[in-house]
């Protein structure tokens, strides 16, 4: 192994280091999620050397990990001057099992050698397949790609009539109430719901509930259900929810009361952009 190959593995693994200890302080990822996503990168780097012909960093790219090991080792002791092998912590343990994750993946997957149970293309399907659903299960349960509603951050008034015009235009034929302020509360949470679960993560979902089965939020207007809903569907059920909710309120506010008792953690959020609705409407 020449020196450059070693180099470049101490490149990679510092690169890691780094890349996960964002993770770990950004989102609080568990040791599970840093297991897997260092597996991921692992594999992402070989495919990079694989589409530049420099098969030969992939002999023995498990080695990476070990690097990675050195700097959260060096980083904990000497920056955060810290015990690195406090027991309760079992960081050890924990890269001792990383490196054999890398040996296995290096030699089953990666080199394509001493092939067990799968073919290599048999498990590169089964690998790829693994990794991308466990980054979308990430990216849904971090909630990185929703929108943060506080005041008079991202959540203005430009902002919501501007959604409110695309989604009136989309389903104005399936909001099927005559009381405008019940249309406004049913659009106000499906603003909310549709900027914090964009569409392109609303069919990875109904993709996932196909698949599996369990029961899980769909829909524009996001209902939990065990049965597989459509974006129409859930807005007939929402409307039904929140008409009942209504009938049990009574005198000032009994919209914005329905909308807290519906929404629960979330009313905040509703509350406002139905203030804002009505504003516009003038109501």
């Amino acid at each position: 192994m020449s020196v450059i190959t070693i180099l470049i593995y101490c490149l990679v693994g510092f690169i890691f280091f780094t890349l996960l200890y964002f993770l770990r302080h950004k989102y609080k990822i568990s040791r599970l999620y840093n297991t897997l996503f260092s597996i991921f990168l692992l594999v992402i780097t070989a495919t990079i050397f694989n589409y530049l012909k420099l098969d030969y960093l992939n002999e023995n790219i498990f080695l990476i990990f070990l690097f990675q090991f050195i700097f959260d080792f060096m980083y904990t002791t000497y920056i955060l001057e810290e015990d690195f092998f406090i027991k309760n912590e079992a960081n050890l343990l924990y890269y001792l099992l990383l490196i054999f994750f890398g040996v296995f993946l290096n030699n089953v997957f990666i080199n394509k050698v001493d092939q067990i149970f799968l073919t290599g293309e048999e498990f590169r399907l089964l690998v790829w397949t693994f990794l991308f659903i466990f980054i979308y299960k990430f990216i849904k349960e971090e909630k990185i790609f929703e929108n943060s509603y506080h005041t008079n951050k991202l959540l203005d008034e430009g902002n919501v009539l501007t959604m409110f015009t695309k989604l009136r235009r989309r389903y104005l034929n399936d909001i099927m109430v005559n009381d405008l302020q019940l249309k406004l509360a049913i659009y106000s949470i499906m603003i909310v719901n549709n900027s914090k679960r964009s569409p392109i993560l609303r069919y990875f979902d109904n993709i996932i509930f196909r698949i599996t089965g369990r029961k899980r939020k769909l829909g524009i207007m996001q209902i939990e259900s065990k049965t597989f809903i459509t974006d129409i569907e859930s807005i007939d059920l929402v409307t039904k929810d929140i008409k009942k909710l209504i009938g049990k309120k009574s005198g000032s506010g009994t919209y914005e009361s329905a909308l807290s008792t519906y929404m629960g953690d979330n009313n905040l959020e509703v509350l406002e952009v139905y203030n804002i609705l009505k504003n516009f409407f003038k109501i």
